[in-house]
């Protein structure tokens, strides 16, 4: 990612500039010159904010990567954009991946039919899987799972991104609400925390299902507001709620 930059604050003769290089480099792609200027009318409009701006550029101009790059001057302080990487820099990665199976081409092969198909994709349901996958494939090379998502489509990378932030949010609300129920519950109402337990237990085994598990627990908890909220927080930030 590049990070938005205002210092030097860009002039209107600079968003003049930038706009005729972006009318050059797509003058054999009318159709997505039309497309950029419709995107950045709609913002001055109010029709559009800066971060559906943003994401919509990024699938426009990615096979761009200068044009983003100039892009990326003219947004709000802490703004970013992703930067495609060039066809040189996926070529190294593929040469290192394959380094890395050679001792097993059909994993390499098993690697790249699975990363050229994420890299295609376009809709995002199932995305997280897919790339859980090619990290089992990677796990003995940290390293080159770390620079995979860079060579994924941006709209991809941020979903990757929410995703892992709701992921680590419902984490944390999990933690602060076990520290409740069992400071809330003891001496006399232990059996409520070893309750809350027994139940989390049996659904971390796949012997109770989500809905299960939610209804039991608020059950568990009604009469404690607080509890109830924060349970609720779990299941808000939970990524296939």
């Amino acid at each position: 990612m590049v990070k938005g930059s205002v210092t030097p604050k860009p002039t209107a003769a600079d968003a003049l500039s930038y706009v005729e290089s972006v009318k050059e480099a797509l003058h054999d792609e009318p159709a997505k010159y039309q497309e950029f200027r419709k995107i950045m009318k709609d913002y001055n409009r109010g029709r559009l904010d800066a971060a559906s701006v943003i994401t919509r550029v990024e699938i426009l101009l990615e096979d761009h990567p200068n044009l983003l790059r100039g892009f990326s001057v003219f947004l709000p302080t802490g703004a970013t954009i992703i930067i495609p990487p060039t066809k040189e820099d996926l070529d190294s990665y593929l040469t290192d991946v394959k380094a890395a199976f050679h001792d097993n081409p059909l994993k390499y092969y098993v690697f790249y039919e699975n990363f050229r198909s994420i890299r295609r994709n376009r809709v995002l349901t199932g995305i997280a899987g897919d790339v859980k996958y090619l990290e089992e494939l990677l796990q003995d090379h940290q390293n080159l799972f770390l620079r995979l998502t860079t060579f994924l489509p941006a709209e991809t990378q941020r979903f990757l991104h929410q995703r892992a932030i709701s992921e680590d949010n419902r984490k944390k609300h999990a933690v602060i609400f076990h520290n409740m129920i069992k400071e809330r519950f003891q001496g006399d109402d232990l059996h409520v925390f070893e309750s809350f337990l027994e139940i989390l237990k049996m659904f971390k085994e796949g012997n109770k299902s989500v809905d299960e598990y939610y209804e039991e627990v608020i059950e568990l908890v009604q009469g404690h507001q607080d509890l109830v909220m924060e349970f609720l927080e779990i299941f808000k930030t939970h990524p296939s709620g």
